[in-house]
């Protein structure tokens, strides 16, 4: 299912790419209790403790521990540019097999439009720049501040995900920001403050939920060499279907997160057991969950996965 773009952001890359390997099928050894707690049998064979270490790293922390984290809830479908079109349906099909591993919903329709880019370019920042003076689509739903972000991204990528703010029932609810503005308004005009009316919320619950509407990656081609499709797949998986960002700090645990770090001598180029587990965790949590209880785990996905490759 091949999902090529003809806009104009330079000429297509046609360096030859590895075939990726089957995925891997992921062993359900998980057992649910009537709340969704994960019960996990036996000795423990991850430090818990560094795996949220390595979570809070390559998350980038929300306004408020009450704001939920970011995901996806209509299916995703990825698009890739700059490839030829053999080795960009390499790394869409590698998107796909991960999204289903991790539990995210696809779009299974050929002419599906996408809502994930992966676009190889000469220079992000170059490019970056363009489409913030063309307000190109890609581009539109980021704020000052957001799109400030993204240019102090360091490395050869640039990732990015546009996200809708909306209440338990699926309407859109204005930003902090715009409230804000709209309570000034508001006072000034003598009208009542706005808000969002919920009824369930708790302190387990937040009164919003965080849609990703749109990702988007930038990859300098000149970084790419010797990297086949399948690692490719795997690193836009990790910064297109999460708020996520490569980590800052040494940790315990390996994230493919680190494919581009220069002072990694051999970073993973494939999905880890904590990735995986990063993603699964993510998504199978509840929507409106806060952030401070979110990922919570992560170790315990880990540790399925590890005994089911034993």
């Amino acid at each position: 299912m091949t999902r090529l773009s003809a806009f104009a952001l330079g000429a297509a890359l046609c360096a030859s790419l590895t075939a990726p390997a089957v995925a891997q099928d992921v062993v359900d050894a998980v057992e649910r209790d009537r709340r969704g707690d994960i019960v996990v049998e036996g000795d423990r064979i991850v430090d818990g403790e560094e795996v949220g270490r390595l979570g809070r790293d390559i998350t980038p922390r929300p306004s408020t521990s009450q704001d939920p984290l970011a995901r996806f809830q209509r299916p995703i479908c990825p698009g890739v540019w700059g490839l030829s079109p053999e080795n960009a349906q390499l790394v869409i099909d590698r998107m796909y097999d991960n999204a289903e591993r991790a539990g995210v919903d696809i779009n299974e329709d050929p002419e599906c439009g996408a809502n994930v880019w992966v676009i190889f370019v000469d220079d992000p920042q170059e490019t970056f720049q363009q489409l913030r003076d063309e307000n190109a689509f890609l581009v539109r739903g980021l704020d000052y501040w957001k799109r400030k972000a993204v240019t102090e991204q360091e490395g050869p990528v640039l990732a990015w995900n546009v996200i809708g703010i909306y209440n338990e029932e699926g309407m859109p609810v204005a930003s902090p920001s715009e409230t804000a503005a709209a309570a000034t308004d508001a006072r000034a005009l003598g009208d009542g403050i706005p808000g969002n009316t919920v009824t369930t919320m708790s302190r387990t619950r937040t009164a919003i939920r965080q849609d990703i509407e749109l990702s988007v990656m930038l990859v300098q081609r000149s970084a790419i060499a010797g990297l086949d499709a399948v690692a490719l797949g795997d690193y836009a998986t990790m910064r297109t279907l999460a708020q996520t960002r490569p980590p800052r700090r040494e940790n315990a645990y390996d994230t493919v997160l680190t494919l581009f770090d220069e002072d990694d001598v051999s970073p993973p180029d494939r999905l880890t057991d904590f990735d995986l587990a990063y993603l699964q965790s993510l998504y199978s949590s509840r929507e409106d969950r806060p952030s401070r209880m979110a990922l919570r785990n992560v170790d315990e996905l880990m540790e399925i996965e590890a005994r089911a490759e034993e």
